[in-house]
């Protein structure tokens, strides 16, 4: 079946104002279509939502603990519930901080993890900040520095910076290729780009199956394929492992178990620092600077981290409306009652 954007926001705002305000359910809706279209085809951003409702509506007994709170650093205990739909309450405390100090952090752990970083710093661009965040997640994905053998998460991060036009932002793992890829190469039987991953004796492969290991483990390879991809993802494993009272991968159980991963998310204030208006020109004319380069063979424009993103969410909202399959509808009408 075909939805509307707007019934689709509507059915959203209507199932999280149950455990929020009204206020938080509309933008939590919004960042979360919005985060998640940048990524479509690769996302489809019902199948999260409803995840994320339906953890609130089996744990509504259970309540969000602040654990530190100090002038520019704050960490919370999520008490295994989804972060999302709080996250207008984050937003809104790191801005207070940092138009305070200049700038400020946000960690949380113990909850059911993240789909997408990309919203939590798109909405403090869209505030005039830099916005900042990561996540140490998935066990067992990627290979350290002269290693043979997953023990690490993927480790993505993102990033928005305020201009005059969309956000610049880029939304990444800090493996070659994200876990959900290698997944997808086996399932269809197709090639993983070169240089991703190394099989079980530490050659590296570009076939799936031979990167994945018979107990789950898969055997990527950071950012390059070398060391300083290694130590990208090294520090992002202390910044939200560690730093925030979460657990580092070396420590975490084996597998996807979102409770013990850990998020950062880090708020700069522009104004502190300089003038915001000349800040965003700045941004924006060496964003388009850069565009006006002729491209390489091969392609067809040089672009801005979050250019195709921008590209695929206009692509949508002009459409109107996403296809949907019965089921997921079903399942999210029924979070609305």
């Amino acid at each position: 079946m075909n939805i509307s954007l707007r019934q689709i926001k509507e059915l959203l705002i209507t199932a999280a104002k149950k455990y929020v305000s009204e206020s938080e359910a509309e933008y939590f809706a919004t960042l979360w279509l919005e985060s998640h279209f940048k990524k479509a085809p690769r996302m489809n951003p019902l199948e999260e939502a409803v995840f994320d409702l339906k953890v609130w509506r089996d744990h509504a007994d259970h309540q969000i603990k602040t654990v530190v709170e100090k002038p520019g650093a704050c960490v919370i205990d999520f008490n295994q519930l989804a972060p999302s739909l709080r996250i207008k309450h984050v937003h809104d405390d790191l801005e207070k901080r940092a138009k305070l100090n200049g700038l400020a952090a946000t960690g949380f752990y113990n909850s059911t993890g993240i789909t997408t970083l990309g919203m939590w710093s798109d909405g403090l661009a869209k505030r005039d900040l830099i916005g900042i965040s990561m996540f140490n997640g998935g066990t067992n994905c990627c290979v350290p520095f002269g290693g043979k053998r997953g023990i690490m998460g993927t480790n993505p991060m993102a990033y928005a910076i305020p201009t005059n036009t969309h956000p610049m932002g880029l939304d990444m793992a800090t493996t070659e290729i994200p876990f959900f890829e290698i997944k997808q190469a086996k399932e269809k039987n197709k090639p993983l780009r070169p240089n991703a991953a190394v099989n079980q004796k530490g050659i590296p492969t570009t076939d799936a199956s031979a990167a994945l290991n018979d107990d789950g483990v898969a055997n990527l390879l950071p950012i390059g394929g070398g060391f300083k991809g290694y130590g990208i993802m090294l520090l992002i494993e202390i910044l939200t492992g560690s730093l925030i009272r979460s657990l580092l991968s070396t420590e975490q159980t084996s597998g996807w178990n979102p409770p013990e991963y850990g998020c950062l998310i880090l708020a700069i204030d522009i104004g502190s620092f300089t003038d915001l208006s000349t800040f965003k020109t700045k941004v924006s004319e060496m964003c388009e600077v850069i565009r006006q380069e002729p491209p390489a063979e091969g392609f067809d424009s040089v672009s801005i981290p979050g250019d195709r993103g921008n590209a695929n969410l206009k692509q949508i909202e002009a459409k109107g409306e996403i296809e949907l399959k019965d089921e997921l509808y079903d399942e999210l009408m029924s979070l609305t009652k």
